[in-house]
């Protein structure tokens, strides 16, 4: 059992620091602060951690498709990628443990569809319009007699 939790912690530890060489640069933001230890169907244990912050799933791409993890034990595989109901995972095994660094898959939101423009109507003047030329001329001419009486 001692053999088995320390190949839980040599295996933690190897994936967290992987994963920070990885993606620090890159996504900063994108985070794996909650392990837990679980156990496959078949018995084997199994390390799993939910990656979070902006960037997860591009962070998660970049780890699984670029950075080479140190594989030393018969064994050991690589890196590969997922796609699970609901979320997108990437699973490789170490040391006799199976890792997985998943985020929730969210789909992409359609773009809305731009609403029409409404038809223009025909233009008319409003009853608070200025008074037209003419009727401004006439208003004159009857202030300018008022003011000569």
């Amino acid at each position: 059992m001692l053999e088995l939790a320390d190949a839980l912690i040599e295996t933690k530890l190897s994936a967290v620091r992987s994963w920070y060489l990885a993606v620090r640069d890159r996504y900063p933001s994108a985070l794996v602060p909650d392990w837990r230890v679980g156990w496959t169907e078949d018995g084997a244990p199994l390390l799993t951690v939910q990656v979070i912050g902006q960037g997860a799933q591009e962070a998660l791409h970049h780890f699984a498709s670029a950075y080479p993890l140190a594989l030393a034990n018969s064994g050991d595989l690589r890196p590969v990628f997922e796609y699970r109901p609901g979320r997108v995972v990437c699973v490789w095994r170490s040391n006799g443990v199976w890792v997985e660094l998943w985020h929730h898959d969210t789909p992409a939101v359609p773009a809305p569809t731009p609403a029409l423009m409404p038809r223009r109507r025909a233009s008319s003047p409003s009853g608070r319009l200025p008074l037209g030329q003419r009727l401004t001329n006439i208003r004159r001419q009857y202030i300018g007699e008022g003011a000569a009486r």
